[in-house]
């Protein structure tokens, strides 16, 4: 993690842009090959080292203290702190200089059509995003109630810029809502968190609720080894022991994340990635400030106080485990590694473009009629060719639409295929008798305690039935979607092979150009053949996720299923009661008869009843999940037909550019060829003295590959 390497690499890929673009005249030197396409590439790319290399996405429930722990880590107060939900949308903070402007990334929007309309981007100052984009008291309600938050829904994330030491170092933060916000823990898992350098896992001193234990279970095992486990707000708890018994807590928690492939827990890693510290300390010792209560506004710190609170927060050695698994691992190395391949890429299509060029110039003294003729025919059919690609884009998207959300109704649908078999199961795992009967009816009649001790009195009651039907709707889902896997593989194979054999056929045409030019065989660049399943996987996860996503995603399951089936069940007992919680009674009776006959009726009953309540509840929310799925490949799928598509377009473009210079070329009286091969051979070599000296800058070693030359 080095700002140095950082610069280096950012003056090496705008020294290729400029090097690879326009022809333009800089001092003596007239430099610019026309390629827009590979030098936009490169600016693109230096955009991204400045915005950051190295993602840290920082997460955890709420008022867990996670914007303080980035603000510790800035050494400044960037962000808002409160003892309420503070950061209400996904917020990167990356490396700029207009600090008081605050980007505002809306989500792309899926039309009627199907076509897609980019998301606007607003801008507004940061005081005004603090006030707008912070959870108020109806906000809380809304997430309590439905695990989002309405008003926030169309914005995708906003962008925060600032110049300090650790952004300069090329690190980008990703700041989190809670996990309680559902949407945003199911873009975490299968984007921003999957994409990320490091994670830093955030608790408050109570430890890890029951929802980060799910989250982190299900996301983090196999041993990653890029999270990092932090206790804070250690500054709370009263006593040494009592903050190491708080740690030991934490490291239990965790331990399945650090398990090995052979069942051990690697726990010399988990030494390195689970920390207890208290991230206000070290903020009130890097400002050198702290907020007086008395006086209610911030004062000075003493040199002696400073480093006293730096030493209480216990935040150095966390922060040094961070900044050196940025600097050495393998994962956060082969960043340097992808943007050095960008420059290479250029090198190698500058040599291809240079060596074009000067065999059109050195074998064809002028064009031939023909030949102007087939090269714009060849256009033509590039053009007609890449309007064809799009078609296939868009119905790969309705094929993939259609067969996952026709999969998912049937893996719903088999639930009752079977159920009568299945009943006589589940029935042997519920242990329900007159006892429990006798505790729901007189949880119903308790006078002494209000309406809502009594309904949660009767869902910890009915918990057996929730937790059984829940298991079951969920092993049935995903055993349909693994028996007809090879249905939604088939889709993929076909859409994507489509598409696939349109971009090849572009790919060749591009080629042909190139020979009829030259006038001599070029081989074709072959497209990338595996990009759909990675769209899917981000799009669905396994497919059955997207049932699950009906309650919010894997960690709301559970009550989600617990509402349905109190719901349906507590029908079911209104209408048995006749006064007050007698009608359950003599239902209990009843039933004890019919166990004592062998039988036990009311069980099966309430099963039944449980089952058709929690489905009747997914298809009540099913199409809102699958609309939402769809508008996600639908957008997804458009931004792969965009960069291929717009590239391939671009691509034309140079092209067609390059024609009309060649021919221009050719025709002038004064064009010297032998000066246009000193000029293009020269840039060629300042391309190559530039790759190397990255490279070594960079990595520290020579370039030890053997560079293209003409």
């Amino acid at each position: 993690m080095s700002k140095d390497k950082n610069t280096r690499l950012v003056t090496a890929l705008n020294t290729m842009a400029d090097l690879a673009g326009q022809r333009q005249v800089i001092g003596n030197n007239e430099i610019g090959l026309g390629m827009i396409l590979q030098s936009y590439r490169c600016r693109e790319e230096a955009q991204m080292v400045t915005d950051g290399l190295f993602r840290v996405v920082v997460m955890g429930t709420f008022t867990s203290g996670k914007s303080t722990l980035i603000n510790a880590l800035l050494g400044s107060r960037v962000l808002p702190e409160s003892a309420l939900p503070s950061t209400a949308i996904l917020t990167f903070i990356q490396f700029g200089c207009e600090e008081d402007d605050v980007e505002i990334h809306y989500k792309d929007i899926v039309n009627e059509d199907g076509s897609v309309t980019h998301g606007r981007i607003e801008h507004i100052s940061k005081d005004e995003f603090m006030q707008t984009y912070r959870y108020g008291i109806t906000d809380s309600e809304a997430l309590a109630s439905t695990g989002n938050v309405p008003r926030f829904r169309n914005v995708a994330y906003s962008i925060i810029r600032c110049s300090l030491p650790l952004m300069l170092n090329g690190v980008n933060i990703v700041d989190t809502p809670g996990l309680e916000d559902k949407e945003v823990a199911t873009e975490l898992a299968l984007d921003i968190a999957a994409k990320a350098q490091a994670i830093v896992y955030v608790c408050s001193e109570r430890g890890f609720a029951e929802a980060d234990r799910e989250y982190f279970n299900e996301n983090f095992k196999g041993n990653p080894g890029n999270v990092f486990f932090i206790l804070n707000k250690t500054d709370l708890i009263a006593s040494n022991v009592e903050r190491e018994q708080a740690l030991e807590r934490v490291r239990q928690d965790v331990k399945g994340c650090f398990t090995k492939a052979d069942g051990s827990v690697d726990e010399s890693l988990m030494c390195k990635r689970v920390f207890g510290l208290s991230s206000l300390l070290a903020l009130d010792a890097r400002r050198g400030m702290t907020f007086d209560e008395d006086l209610q506004k911030d004062v000075p710190l003493s040199q002696e106080k400073i480093e006293l609170k730096l030493q209480r927060s216990q935040f150095l050695p966390f922060e040094k485990a961070l900044q050196e698994f940025l600097s050495t691992d393998e994962r956060c190395l082969a960043q340097y590694g992808k943007v050095f391949r960008t420059l290479l890429g250029t090198y190698n299509d500058a040599v291809e473009k240079v060596r074009e060029d000067l065999a059109i110039y050195e074998h064809n003294a002028e064009m031939t009629a023909e030949q102007k003729a087939e090269c714009q025919r060849i256009i033509n059919e590039i053009e007609t060719g890449l309007e064809a690609t799009e078609t296939a884009f868009d119905n790969c998207t309705l094929k993939l639409q259609n067969t996952i959300a026709l999969l998912i109704r049937n893996a719903i649908d088999s639930v009752d295929s079977t159920w009568e078999v299945d009943l006589a199961i589940l029935h042997e795992k519920i242990r329900f008798g007159m006892k429990d009967y006798l505790s729901l009816a007189v949880s119903n009649i308790n006078l002494f305690k209000s309406k809502e001790e009594r309904m949660e009195e009767m869902k910890r009651l009915l918990q057996p039935f929730s937790q059984i039907i829940a298991d079951h709707i969920s092993e049935k889902i995903d055993h349909f979607m693994e028996t007809n896997k090879s249905v939604l593989q088939n889709a993929i194979g076909e859409a994507e092979q489509s598409v696939n054999t349109n971009l090849v056929n572009v790919a060749g045409l591009f080629s042909r150009l190139g020979e009829t030019l030259t006038e001599r065989p070029e081989m074709g660049k072959q497209e990338d053949q595996d990009w759909l399943q990675a769209v899917i996987s981000y799009c669905v996860g396994d497919a059955s996720a997207i049932v699950k996503n009906c309650a919010g995603g894997h960690t709301a399951w559970m009550e989600f299923i617990r509402k349905a089936v109190f719901n349906g069940v507590w029908q079911w007992m209104v209408i048995q009661i006749v006064t007050g919680g007698w009608g359950i009674i003599i239902c209990g009776l009843i039933e004890w008869l019919q166990i004592k006959n062998g039988k036990n009726e009311m069980v099966d009953r309430m099963l039944t009843d449980s089952k058709n309540a929690a489905l009747k509840e997914i298809h009540t929310k099913l199409d809102e999940r699958l609309h939402e799925m769809n508008a996600n490949i639908a957008i997804k799928v458009n931004e792969v037909k965009s960069a291929k598509c717009g590239e391939s377009r671009q691509r034309l473009t140079d092209e067609r550019l390059r024609l009309a210079e060649i021919e221009r070329n050719i025709n002038d009286n004064h064009f010297n060829a032998d000066h246009e091969r000193q000029r293009t051979t020269g840039i060629l070599t300042t391309m190559a003295s530039e790759i190397k000296c990255c490279y070594l800058d960079v990595f520290g070693i020579p370039y030890a590959e053997e560079l293209a030359t003409l």
